[in-house]
């Protein structure tokens, strides 16, 4: 059983000596990196313990900025709301991320975990992961989809027809050569997806960052931080913003609720 007092790191060290005060991450200095890399290629740094290819550090970043703001989303919602109620922001921002789940935000999660069995079947098979393999993979998922309810995660959103973030996104990662096999499979997943529904389900946000993530070799169960972290900013914006309409006490008008409880008796002319 380990202790409170004892950790084994090989992502940072504090180094404070007569030589040099200095954090050193994944065997770089941060007052090096502070100076010559971008907050896209720091993150690869710490979590996969190299630096990123070009494409991959621009790809980061660009989904980074897909994902910093929708809208007023329940992210923007509760840091609106917050503000209202004269919270911190430290305390908007915590509220705004613990909406994610796997409905908002989280639905990258279920779709890499199919993609990475699908992926790592066809590996195990021996046989190349070309087309055919990447075209039988999506098949395989979108006909279990269609037998279990037809629903697909990381596909369609009902605020647009097309979410343009999606092939905004995937187009840089195709143009600087950071689009692998997952998002390759998540095309033919849309290919699939349209065929079974007989209409097209686009690519939403959650779907392409969880293809990217699991191509960035990152481990499995990423993919929503990498929506929520950078939406906080969104949260901090709507909240900021919210404040300095010095709005109060922000709820929900009483004739837009409708009960459907049971009445209490009714009151009688003797009780009045």
């Amino acid at each position: 059983m380990a202790d409170m007092h004892h950790y084994v790191t090989a992502i940072s060290q504090i180094v404070s000596n007569d030589i040099e005060e200095e954090v050193v991450l994944r065997g770089h200095r941060l007052s090096d990196l502070i100076q010559n890399s971008s907050f896209a290629e720091a993150v690869f740094l710490m979590l996969s313990g190299q630096m990123p290819s070009e494409g991959q550090a621009r790809t980061l970043d660009a989904l980074f900025t897909a994902c910093v703001d929708h809208g007023v989303t329940p992210a923007a919602m509760i840091g609106r709301a917050s503000a209202s109620y004269g919270t911190t922001v430290p305390q908007a921002i915590a509220a705004g991320i613990l909406l994610f789940g796997d409905i908002h935000g989280g639905a990258g999660e279920p779709v890499a975990q199919l993609m990475s069995e699908a992926i790592g079947a066809a590996v195990e098979s021996k046989g190349p992961l070309d087309g055919v393999a990447i075209s039988n993979a999506a098949k395989s998922i979108v006909a279990d989809a269609m037998n279990t309810g037809g629903r697909m995660p990381g596909f369609g959103i009902p605020a647009h027809k097309t979410d343009p973030r999606a092939p905004a996104l995937l187009k840089v990662a195709q143009e600087t050569g950071a689009a692998g096999p997952y998002c390759r499979l998540l095309v033919a997943m849309e290919r699939e997806l349209q065929i079974a529904k007989g209409r097209p389900i686009p690519i939403n946000l959650d779907g392409i960052v969880a293809a990217l993530v699991m191509d960035f070799g990152f481990p499995m169960g990423c993919s929503a931080a990498f929506v929520m972290i950078p939406r906080s900013f969104s949260t901090l914006a709507h909240h900021l913003e919210e404040k300095s309409q010095n709005t109060r006490w922000r709820h929900v008008p009483n004739e837009h609720v409708t009960y459907t409880g049971p009445q209490p008796p009714e009151r009688s002319a003797v009780d009045e």
